[in-house]
């Protein structure tokens, strides 16, 4: 089992020894800080008591589908590969990755409390952290620091590395992040695709339309010797959204060929 191998990684036994209490994390914001130490949401009241309220909300708006659910391992450290099409795909990623603990990196903008503090709410229920599209080396590195955090402690770490919503309803061009992260931690990744929240603008909003998550199989990069330079970095990330583009119809796949 992928999971039970990586709880004897020779980079995770490590990072456990070194981390046995997780460090306060403190992130920039626009008009502020986003302070996170390592905790795993569910066993948080505010979690809970959210979860069960945004849950309620969301299936009046939306029929949600969950498939290959049976791909995900129930435990071990593991990196999800998110799509994204609208801005409530990061609250039904984590209810779809439930009863596991994930942590999100998501963009900063869902961390403002003005104009709409709802969704720094559920963010800051739900343990996610922000990360700065145009941050500074440091800022991006404490992102990637402690996302390598998240998965030594065996949690789900999940990822958007398109870096936003799509507009056009298919795959952009994704940034190479997420491969950095893989390589440096070892750790397999699982592809996870939404479509149907694209659907919910305007009056698509009155039409209850079907949003479906699925779950492909967990795949691992091949390793690269020494450091990785732009033409490696790329390749890995299209071979991850690659895996991301098939398990979506056709027309959500844009520039990304399935692997």
């Amino acid at each position: 089992m992928i999971a039970d191998w990586f709880k004897t990684h020779r980079y995770f036994e490590a990072t456990r020894q070194k981390r046995t209490h997780a460090s306060l994390y403190e992130f920039p914001i626009k008009g502020g800080i986003v302070r996170r130490k390592l905790r795993r949401p569910t066993s948080k009241i505010s979690f809970n008591i959210a979860r069960r309220i945004v849950e309620v909300a969301l299936r009046s708006v939306i029929r949600l589908e969950i498939k290959g659910k049976e791909n995900l391992p129930t435990k071990g450290p593991i990196i999800a590969v998110f799509n994204h099409l609208n801005l409530i795909d990061p609250p039904l990623h984590i209810i779809s990755i439930l009863p596991r603990d994930s942590i999100v990196m998501a963009k900063e903008e869902l961390f403002y409390y003005w104009p709409i503090p709802v969704f720094r709410m559920l963010m800051d229920a739900a343990e996610a952290y922000p990360v700065r599209r145009r941050g500074t080396p440091a800022e991006r590195q404490m992102a990637m620091k402690y996302a390598e955090e998240v998965l030594a402690k065996g949690l789900l770490f999940g990822i958007y590395p398109e870096g936003t919503r799509s507009k056009a309803g298919c795959l952009k061009e994704a940034y190479p992040g997420c491969a950095l992260i893989a390589l440096k931690t070892g750790a397999p990744l699982i592809p996870v695709a939404i479509r149907g929240t694209e659907k919910l603008k305007g009056i698509g909003w009155l039409t209850r339309p079907t949003v479906t998550i699925t779950f492909g199989k967990p795949f691992a990069l091949p390793p690269v010797q020494g450091k990785p330079n732009g033409k490696q970095l790329k390749e890995l990330t299209e071979h991850i959204m690659g895996k991301v583009a098939a398990i979506l119809p056709p027309e959500y796949r844009g520039i990304y060929k399935p692997c």
